[in-house]
């Protein structure tokens, strides 16, 4: 039995070794190495069946010939490479797409796909394969573009989503932060309070209001990212997108990395700053109530002195302190204590124009207390004169401030130490006569000087007669109007005696 088993296995390895040696001993020609074969090979591209192979070649079958050729169009499909030519080499077609060989084919091949020649049969087979590359293509473009919108839609789905649920919880801490104010702790470094619940919760509220916004922004940036990046025509904005946020925030995190000694020194002076400037608040804020008595500062003058103290803290921190920490004194700091002092010349420019004209009013001689004088629609009698403005005394015993710019504005009459005071008097056309204005100026007489009585309109029935007369005493007008209307009812009686 083990010698029968010996035998038979010898025979079946000189049975297969026998082809073998034929094909060395024959001449190489193509035709003496391709063989029929009993069951075609399919090469597709996709689900599309493009050509089929029958024969051997090379010592390779049919199936492996198709499986090599399934592999390269497979490769190709993911270039963009669109030539397909033909190369004769030998007695052999070589079908190229691009530089990627796809198969070869020989006149076996021809043969037993019914076509006349090999030359026929390669350009046949490349016409195919041409035309199920472009099918091919444009089935993955088709479908590439529906899957990319899908998901385009499903990310702003998402997006709106999340969108949705930051919202309402921005919406949440807002109202409690408006609902529930005394629940807000304040900011406490030990027993010092540097902010209050007040300012606390300004803060959170204005943290919440831009983190809405952020949150909304972030979302449509990743969303536009994600979105761009699933189509080939909008691929390249997304590295320039990317780099447009990416790149700045970059630069400034080596910026912030670089300086961050200098930031620890600069929010020290900050918290010194803050601490000094709450020491001054409260300090005052005592003297306003009374608590803490100061004699050299009246209590109602407390609450803005601490407030010019305060700008003058800041401005000098700005000016002078900031140079020393950041060592640059053409810095941002310097140039806004600048541009503070700036601002606050500007704004004394009023009171600046005010006190030059106080002062050439003042040591010009131009009033004295005492005057009676007239600016604008003020008119009484100077009580004080200041720096910056001087106090009227009017005809009710009102008293009257007047900067001293008003009188850029308005021109100034003076009438001496008297105030004048000027009436009108109305009275019937026909009593309007030299007589009755000689009597109604020895009327006015006995009341002050420079008395006058003028005609100064004339209707159809009645007349206007203006009384002007110069009078120290408080109710010179009443006196004047007394004496005008007796002296009226006497021309009256004496013309209806007539």
């Amino acid at each position: 039995m083990i010698a029968l088993l010996a035998c038979a296995v010898l025979a079946t390895a000189a049975h297969a070794q026998a082809p073998d040696a034929t094909p060395q001993a024959a001449p190489p020609a193509v035709e003496a190495a391709a063989a029929p074969a009993t069951r075609p090979a399919e090469v597709r591209v996709g689900d599309t069946v493009v050509f089929s192979l029958r024969a051997e070649y090379a010592g390779r079958s049919a199936a492996l010939r198709a499986r090599a050729a399934n592999d390269a169009l497979h490769d190709v499909l993911g270039t963009r490479d669109e030539e397909v030519r033909i190369e004769h080499v030998g007695g052999a077609a070589a079908i190229y797409v691009g530089t990627h060989p796809v198969v070869q084919l020989v006149p076996a091949d021809a043969a037993l796909a019914g076509d006349a020649s090999l030359a026929v049969h390669a350009d046949r087979i490349a016409a195919e394969i041409r035309a199920a590359l472009k099918a091919e293509r444009t089935r993955s473009a088709v479908a590439g573009g529906i899957f990319g919108v899908s998901l385009a839609v499903l990310f702003a789905v998402l997006a709106v989503f999340l969108l949705r649920r930051a919202w309402q919880l921005c919406d949440r801490a807002a109202d409690w932060l408006e609902t529930r104010p005394e629940e807000v702790p304040a900011l406490r470094l030990r027993a010092i309070e540097l902010l209050g619940r007040a300012t606390v919760r300004t803060a959170l509220s204005l943290g919440v209001a831009v983190g809405r916004w952020i949150a909304l922004l972030g979302l449509v940036y990743a969303w536009l990212i994600a979105t761009f990046s699933l189509f080939e025509g909008t691929r390249s904005l997304t590295g320039q997108l990317t780099g447009a946020l990416l790149s700045p925030l970059a630069t400034l995190a080596s910026r912030v990395a670089a300086a961050v000694p200098l930031l620890v020194i600069l929010i020290f002076a900050l918290l010194t700053l803050a601490l000094l400037l709450r020491a001054v608040r409260l300090f005052f804020r005592e003297v306003a109530r009374g608590t803490t008595p100061v004699s050299w500062l009246p209590r109602d003058l407390a609450a803005p002195t601490g407030t010019l103290v305060e700008i003058a803290l800041v401005v000098l921190a700005l000016l002078l302190v900031a140079p020393v920490i950041t060592g640059n004194t053409e810095g941002a700091a310097p140039r806004m204590g600048l541009l503070v002092l700036a601002a606050l010349a500007l704004a004394t420019v009023p009171l600046a124009a005010t006190a030059m004209v106080g002062i050439a009013t003042l040591f010009g001689r131009w009033l004295s207390v005492g005057d009676c004088i007239e600016i604008g629609s003020c008119s009484g009698q100077v009580v004080r004169l200041g720096l910056l403005e001087m106090t009227l005394r009017d005809a009710a015993g009102s008293e009257l401030r007047v900067p001293h710019l008003a009188r850029l504005l308005h021109p100034l009459r003076r009438h001496g130490h008297m105030p004048l005071i000027v009436i009108s008097l109305p009275v019937e056309r026909e009593l309007a006569t030299p007589g009755l204005a000689a009597r109604l100026a020895r009327a006015l007489a006995p009341l002050g000087s420079g008395e006058a009585v003028r005609l100064v309109e004339i209707g159809e029935t009645q007349a206007t007669l203006e009384l002007a007369i110069s009078s120290p005493a408080d109710d010179a007008r009443s006196a004047c109007l007394w004496a005008a209307l007796a002296e009226l009812e006497a021309a009256r009686r004496g013309r209806a005696a007539s």
